[in-house]
């Protein structure tokens, strides 16, 4: 997704009315797992990426005070910083929360700098305000369905919003956010910004490793696969191995494939949980490198 349509993109979406049929789901597979365990959710990089290794634990400190903060993060050469303008823990009702909110600071591109912050702020006020919407519906849903208060036992939907700089060289910054909940089952979303602040624009594959990019992508994320396999037979993905839904299978990067850049500078193709691979593999990422 490109910048300037970013923005424009999350304001237009709209939350569902009903969530009756995904609730009702939910509330069956929670009704075979009243174990009385916390949620939590575990977010790893690999080896990979290794240089922005994150956890996030999602169930947090109930009794953690709200803080807001602007504290400054790491600075990007002469032309920008990432700030944190909005830092916080808390429990407010149904939710506990672990907040950390970036934005790009430019010395340069101001204007470009804005377009960013603004996109990441309309993701996270979206996200935030779906992910409570769902929480409301489950629960309503799960009283009307014969749910009872020791049941339900005072549970919470965990909300997590963290950021990581996975490179920082002036004046090319690679930024990724992530937003996760956690309560009857965990997910997240990965978005990435691979900005050259200078020239104020975001970078693309072809930016990274140059024209042929789409078949430099192709023949590294296909060896990849193949030899992941060969190392461990537990690994699973779409039309390849044991696995037979060839119609699935991996075939191209395209100009909508995410990705970010590693310490070393390398471009790291990212795949979302489901799109190449069954969902217990989670978000798949291969280190395809650089150009020269």
């Amino acid at each position: 997704m490109r910048v300037e349509d970013g923005k424009k993109a999350y304001e237009s979406m709209e939350i569902p009315e009903k969530l009756s049929g995904m609730v009702n789901g939910l509330i069956e597979a929670d009704k075979r797992k009243r174990t009385g365990k916390t949620l939590r959710f575990l977010y790893r990089r690999g080896a990979a990426a290794a240089a922005c290794a994150v956890l996030f634990a999602v169930g947090l400190n109930t009794n953690a005070a709200f803080a807001q903060t602007a504290s400054e993060i790491p600075v990007i050469g002469a032309l920008a910083r990432v700030l944190t303008i909005r830092s916080f823990q808390e429990t407010e009702g149904d939710y506990q929360m672990n907040v950390e909110v970036p934005a790009v600071e430019a010395e340069k591109g101001e204007a470009f700098a804005d377009r960013v912050n603004a996109e990441i702020e309309a993701i996270v006020d979206r996200y935030t305000a779906q992910a409570k919407e769902e929480f409301e519906a489950y629960k309503e849903a799960f009283f009307a369905t014969g749910g009872t208060e020791e049941e339900w036992n005072g549970r919470q939907m965990d909300i997590v919003v963290d950021y990581e700089v996975c490179y920082q060289q002036d004046p090319v910054l690679s930024l990724e956010l992530v937003t996760a909940k956690g309560w009857v089952a965990a997910s997240e979303e990965r978005h990435y910004y691979n900005l050259d602040l200078e020239k104020e624009k975001e970078l693309t594959l072809a930016d990274v490793l140059g024209d042929d990019w789409i078949s430099i992508c192709n023949a590294e994320i296909d060896r990849q696969i193949r030899e992941q396999i060969a190392a461990d037979p537990g690994l699973s993905y779409f039309g390849y191995g044991d696995n037979d839904l060839a119609e699935l299978k991996f075939r191209t990067v395209d100009g909508e494939t995410d990705f970010y850049l590693n310490a070393a500078g390398e471009a790291v193709v990212v795949f979302p949980e489901y799109a190449i691979a069954p969902g217990y593999m989670g978000y798949r990422e291969f280190v395809i490198g650089k150009q020269g």
